[in-house]
């Protein structure tokens, strides 16, 4: 990976850092659950395939976003699952 390609992944980390949350409803915190959600989540996620950011690291930033809003451990455990489904049928 060249130093350029190392600058464009950090920056699409972050992007995908900074927009996670408009995948959620703002309100009950289910992933992708109006189709705006989904089609921000797909999009996101392809951002990630074309940055060489790993399904595990997309999971880990949205675990990130679901524990910094206080979501419970049964409901982020739930959107984990909701988000394999989705972004990996």
């Amino acid at each position: 990976m060249t130093d350029q390609e190392k600058i464009a992944r950090q920056d699409a980390l972050q992007e995908i850092r900074n927009r996670i949350g408009g995948c959620f409803g703002a309100s009950d915190g289910v992933f992708g659950s109006h189709q705006l959600d989904e089609n921000r989540a797909k999009a996101l996620y392809q951002m990630a395939i074309d940055n060489q950011i790993s399904f595990q690291e997309f999971l880990e930033i949205a675990w990130g976003h679901m524990y910094k809003k206080r979501l419970t451990d049964d409901h982020i455990k739930e959107q984990l699952e909701r988000i394999t489904k989705k972004l990996l049928k």
